[in-house]
């Protein structure tokens, strides 16, 4: 089986069938960049070839993104598979939960209360990210209230974290009923979070 690389960035971009008796590199090559869309000559690929069985297995299971080239022992590159990082965003509100089960924080429906929604974003172990390249861009929506900044100055509909936090306000309507918040971003590796608050 062929691994096939972009040169100029060393980006894995497919891989030629495996079987008993592999292609021609420069056979694999073309039909790889052939499938393509907007790729290029052959010229600007070159590839691996991976001869053990159970290597060539993992590789095709694992995404093309997840193979990553770097030099191994006497500089000559070797493909391995990184499984990216998973984050997550935890959403607190600061309203109290006064039903005995639901579980649902509340704030009067009378169109001018709120709560204070607090983001966070942790790692798979649940410890909060707090660098400051945790700086990500988060879209905000609610089917019901109106969703401002942490001061109440705006109108809001996106938040961008600071070392991993970040926080706005859901403001009530004056109709007794929950509202589901949404944070969500464009990111694979990090995932959304939602909320209920209830006006009452």
């Amino acid at each position: 089986m062929w691994v096939i690389f972009r040169k100029s960035d060393q980006k894995v971009v497919g891989m030629s069938a495996h079987s008993e008796r592999d292609l021609d590199k420069q056979f694999a090559l073309e039909e790889v960049v052939q499938g393509l869309v907007n790729s290029g000559p052959p010229s600007d690929f070159d590839a691996i070839q991976v001869t053990d069985r159970a290597q060539a297995m993992a590789f095709m299971a694992a995404r093309p993104d997840h193979l990553v080239l770097e030099k191994g022992p006497g500089g000559n590159l070797q493909i391995s598979i990184v499984e990216p990082k998973i984050s997550s965003l935890t959403l607190r509100s600061d309203a109290p939960d006064v039903h005995p089960v639901d579980g649902v924080p509340e704030i009067p429906a009378d169109g001018s209360s709120y709560t204070t929604i607090t983001i966070q974003k942790v790692d798979e172990r649940w410890q909060s990210q707090t660098n400051r390249t945790d700086n990500d861009l988060l879209y905000l929506r609610t089917d019901y209230g109106t969703l401002q900044s942490a001061d109440g100055a705006e109108e809001i509909s996106s938040i961008k974290l600071k070392k991993g936090q970040a926080a706005f306000r859901l403001v009530s309507e004056k109709a007794k009923r929950v509202a589901a918040v949404q944070v969500f971003n464009a990111d694979p590796n990090l995932r959304d979070s939602s909320i209920r608050i209830e006006f009452i």
